[in-house]
């Protein structure tokens, strides 16, 4: 068994190719474990972009959003200026939200709220059944 590679991108990078790109957006560290978890079971080379908690760069978050396969947030660890632009970024379809919290209703925006990230599983085994 190959496993892929995975590029790591934080800003002010870009890389452009046709690899499967994720945006994780202030993951937590329980976060990062389990999509680290879900990588290495991958055998396809993957875009790994994160704007991690002491980044403030809200040009890059939101143009990198537009050219990545998958946008990952965790809505509970987001500081008070990267909220400012939640609602825009959870309005993009590629965008899935990860929150403990009930009481602010993103899914008026989404509907794409996750729990865990058991369903990057499917999504890959998906791809490599394409790649056949």
């Amino acid at each position: 068994m190959n496993l892929g590679n995975i590029t790591l991108i934080t800003p002010p990078d870009r890389l452009y190719n046709s690899n499967i790109s994720y945006l994780l957006i202030k993951p937590s560290t329980k976060l990062k474990l389990q999509f680290q978890q879900k990588l290495s079971k991958m055998n396809e080379d993957i875009n790994v972009y994160v704007f991690d908690s002491d980044e403030h760069d809200i040009d890059w978050l939101l143009s990198v959003c537009q050219i990545v396969t998958f946008v990952i947030i965790d809505v509970d660890n987001c500081d008070s200026l990267t909220k400012l632009f939640l609602s825009l970024i959870l309005s993009q379809p590629n965008s899935f939200y990860y929150t403990n919290d009930d009481s602010i209703p993103f899914n008026l925006i989404s509907r794409n709220r996750i729990y865990d990230l058991d369903w990057i599983e499917s999504i890959l085994n998906d791809n490599e059944e394409e790649d056949e």
